[in-house]
């Protein structure tokens, strides 16, 4: 089988909300992207927070950036009030409000993702029970808080990219965690890079989940990272996911993932419902953060021997 290639190309995230803007699409004869933004981002600020930007080496790559408020889910009027933020300096508090009776960690975002069908399935990338290839390279901008937390904090929650089965039942959402999710959190002069994947259902009355987290490395500000993705979604033993940072292997996890019982389905057949995101999913917190990236691209069979596939990063 010949790999099928699907590229990110920058120029093709357009706003699905913004009526001028459809307009000078439909005047140029371009068509809708392959990729759309987060619609939890405020449509005017969508044009603010995702673009392109020419790269010290005279690359253009993509820039995405979330202000303190974009997407903003979960605070109260007393936590906006009091500006309550789960994240500073630091580290996160997020643990300490979960604990509390009814306890939500607000969260902020600016991400892009897979533009797919979800009642047909139409421009889905991944799928249950099928391999896939994917690459992308991206880098941490200099603005990123330098966070050390004190005794009795984590690391704040930064996910730079993520694949997600919604859980549902009766109707109602379970608040499902990614099944592989990629973070890059800061701390101090780097960033504390890992994967992790999620399996198990939040939907029972005592939400059994269980979390692996691989390839944890600390990774500098300021430089080009490239990351290499093999992945075979699965909610039984098949399932499987290798990393590789730079072009070295980094780490491996085999077993079930997402939710068996209450995931998301189509037609009786469970289904990947929120497809590839890359940006910025972070718990609330006052600093603007920045992340770039480059050379998104996946494929549906094994790429070795695509130069695109072991392609280094911008510089």
């Amino acid at each position: 089988m010949r790999p099928t290639k699907a590229e990110w190309v920058w120029t093709q995230c357009w706003r699905e909300s913004d009526s001028n803007h459809r307009s000078r699409r439909e005047r140029d004869g371009r068509r809708e992207g392959k990729w759309r933004i987060s619609t939890q981002l405020d449509s005017e600020l969508q044009p603010l927070r995702v673009g392109v930007i020419e790269d010290r080496i005279g690359k253009t790559v993509g820039r995405i950036t979330v202000h303190e408020g974009d997407g903003l889910t979960g605070a109260n009027e007393a936590m906006l009030q009091a500006r309550n933020y789960i994240c500073n300096s630091k580290g996160s508090r997020a643990a300490a409000v979960e604990a509390e009776p009814g306890g939500v960690v607000p969260s902020e975002r600016a991400e892009i993702q897979v533009r797919s069908d979800r009642a047909t399935g139409a421009g889905e990338l991944v799928k249950f029970g099928e391999r896939v290839w994917y690459r992308f390279s991206f880098k941490i901008a200099g603005d990123w808080p330098h966070d050390v937390p004190v005794v009795g904090r984590q690391l704040c929650r930064t996910v730079i990219h993520q694949i997600k089965q919604d859980s549902f039942k009766d109707g109602k959402s379970c608040d499902a965690s990614p099944f592989f999710k990629i973070e890059a959190r800061p701390l101090g002069e780097r960033v504390r890079f890992f994967a992790q994947v999620a399996s198990g259902t939040p939907c029972a009355p005592s939400p059994m989940v269980t979390r692996a987290q691989i390839c944890r490395r600390d990774l500098p500000r300021e430089s080009w990272t490239t990351v290499q993705v093999r992945l075979n979604p699965a909610h039984d033993g098949s399932g499987r996911v290798d990393v590789w940072l730079n072009g070295t292997f980094c780490d491996t996890y085999q077993g079930p993932m997402a939710d068996r019982d209450y995931g998301a389905r189509r037609n009786g057949a469970p289904f990947i419902n929120a497809q590839p995101r890359f940006g910025i999913y972070r718990d609330w917190r006052a600093e603007t953060q920045t992340i770039y990236f480059d050379k998104i691209m996946f494929w549906n069979a094994d790429p070795s021997g695509d130069p695109d596939w072991g392609v280094t990063p911008p510089g």
